[in-house]
């Protein structure tokens, strides 16, 4: 849900939260909307649930980001909307080459996605499960397993940068040994380079891994 420059508040007649009329098994028949930047009104902080606000709902694709086995077990899934890129022709060429670190380049597949689009990991949110329409599985489709890998990645940069350095586009941040990510988590091997401050990095000579980490001392 975008969030407005300002929200409408829902309360009762009384000045009451619906929420806790609801709680105590009524409610009354009218209720006002309060314009929250023109009112003295302040959100109600009695429920961990929070306060009633009138906004605007958005259906459309998402890209799911939780494991199967939790959108198995639990009822709210982390999800990530997916726009159609638009822009000039530079903008889609970055994105396609990974250059927009919140934006995650998705290529057009009729009849899903009708355009390239990207998914917006800024707009990652919980969604309860129920807002998931149950619709024909052939409108569902999973990304095949080396581009989950690279979502992975974009993830991982995107909430945990600078923990990971990329070749060909970052320098050594600091004198010392760096290791290559991807021999460590799909080969179960190390691979070990020493670098000086500011130096390049380099795709990795074993086995083309474009991400490295600095060892600890």
């Amino acid at each position: 849900m975008p969030l407005p420059a300002r929200w409408l508040l829902i309360r009762t007649r009384s000045g009451d939260s619906v929420l806790s009329k609801l709680n105590h098994g009524g409610m009354e028949g009218i209720v006002k909307v309060l314009d929250s930047n023109k009112s003295q009104i302040t959100w109600d902080e009695a429920s961990l649930i929070g306060d009633c606000a009138m906004g605007e709902l958005r259906k459309g694709p998402v890209l799911v980001l939780s494991q199967t086995c939790d959108i198995q077990s639990k009822n709210f899934i982390q999800v990530a909307p997916i726009y159609p890129a638009t822009g000039d022709e530079h903008y889609v060429e970055r994105l396609a080459k990974g250059d927009i670190y919140s934006a995650f380049y998705l290529k057009k597949r009729d009849p899903e996605i009708k355009s390239i689009s990207f998914a917006d990991l800024e707009q990652i949110q919980a969604m309860h499960k129920s807002y998931i329409k149950k619709l024909n599985p052939a409108q569902h489709f999973r990304l095949k397993p080396h581009i989950v890998r690279i979502l992975q990645r974009f993830i991982t940069r995107y909430f945990g940068r600078p923990n990971s350095y990329d070749a060909g586009s970052d320098l050594a941040p600091l004198t010392g040994t760096y290791l290559c990510v991807s021999c460590f988590y799909m080969e179960g091997m190390v691979m070990a380079v020493n670098k000086e401050k500011g130096d390049t990095f380099s795709n990795c000579k074993k086995c083309n891994g474009q991400s490295w980490v600095i060892r600890g001392s």
